[in-house]
């Protein structure tokens, strides 16, 4: 899940070498950061609300109204409540936008960077359990890729002779790129031309693309909803492949749309029981750290969660869970 990678500046300028190398027109430049900035919108929203919830309580407690209030015996939960109501809502609208929108415009942004803009030419075709790639004197079948750590999963290659006729059909159980080439495990083949086999060549010939010949080809759990991103998980269990990380990715999808809600507990509970004067800077400055330190937090508890040493839902939880009670204990203990 890619939580840092949604901010338009920073990737921007990350991806700009790259721009600069494949001499990418300008018009798939800006195609390309449009169909990003679906992800960028839920990504920024906790901050934006945190930011919103201290900048409105800081002008009421400018003009002493917060004072009056509580005064008058409203509790800070009741200050609270409108502000709580309107992050629930815009939460529950963020997560039908990661739902809907992000996946496509996010598989565009990918499309786009690879085929329009590094101008690699896409051979995939995606299915239920898999997909296919025309490989150079072959076609391949492969259950899954992960591209981060460079691993085919389930590979079958089928070998064409020049006349486009399958001579040799190859199977993999496991190939991974080391140093420069592909090394493999449980490989066997079924000879269909007996004069020909894959196998008393050089292990290159059995696959000749590179991992970034597959880069489209690795499903992101940004490019897939929530149901989509489910079935994957129990087709590749199906199949003995690793899932703890689509398994995280998944609790994801629910986790970092309801983090507005959280930061705006939190920005509550910062504003309101000390009715504390907050000017503009001060209120965009603490929801620039708070903001910071719950990415932070929550970029850790990923990783663990995605390492195996967390379980899944307490890897994608245990960030907005913290900041909930960090906010409740303020929001409730001054009152």
């Amino acid at each position: 899940m890619e939580i840092f990678k949604g901010e338009s500046v920073v990737d921007f300028f990350d991806r700009f070498n790259t721009f600069v190398k494949y001499g990418a027109p300008l018009s798939a430049i800006c195609r390309y950061f449009l169909f990003k900035l679906p992800l960028f919108v839920i990504q920024a929203s906790p901050a934006a609300t945190l930011a919103g919830a201290l900048l409105s309580l800081g002008l009421l407690s400018r003009n002493r109204e917060l004072l009056a209030l509580k005064a008058c015996g409203v509790s800070a939960l009741q200050i609270a409540t409108p502000l709580l109501l309107s992050a629930c809502i815009l939460s529950i609208g963020g997560w039908v936008w990661n739902e809907n929108v992000v996946p496509y415009a996010f598989h565009k942004s990918r499309y786009i960077n690879t085929v329009e803009i590094k101008k690699k030419e896409f051979k995939g075709l995606f299915h239920s359990r898999g997909f296919w790639y025309h490989g150079k004197q072959a076609f391949y079948h492969i259950d899954h890729f992960d591209s981060r750590r460079k691993i085919l999963s389930g590979l079958t290659v089928y070998a064409l002779s020049d006349t486009f006729q399958v001579h040799s059909l190859v199977k993999i159980s496991r190939a991974s790129w080391r140093k420069g080439e592909w090394h493999f495990e449980g490989v066997q083949e079924n000879r269909v031309d007996p004069a020909n086999s894959l196998l008393s060549n050089p292990a290159s010939l059995l696959l000749k693309e590179k991992p970034e010949d597959f880069s489209l080809v690795d499903m992101k759990a940004e490019e897939l909803s929530s149901r989509q991103l489910q079935a994957h998980i129990t087709n590749l269990q199906q199949k003995g492949l690793d899932t703890t990380e689509y398994q995280v990715d998944l609790q994801l999808k629910g986790a970092i749309p309801f983090a507005a809600l959280v930061m705006t507990l939190l920005g509550v509970a910062l504003a309101v029981p000390g009715a504390q004067q907050l000017s503009v800077s001060a209120a965009l400055g603490s929801a620039l750290l708070v903001g910071f330190g719950y990415w932070v937090f929550l970029a850790l508890s990923i990783s663990l969660g995605h390492s195996g040493v967390l379980p899944p839902i307490l890897a994608a939880w245990i960030a907005n869970a913290t900041a909930s009670l960090v906010g409740l204990y303020f929001l409730l203990g001054v009152d």
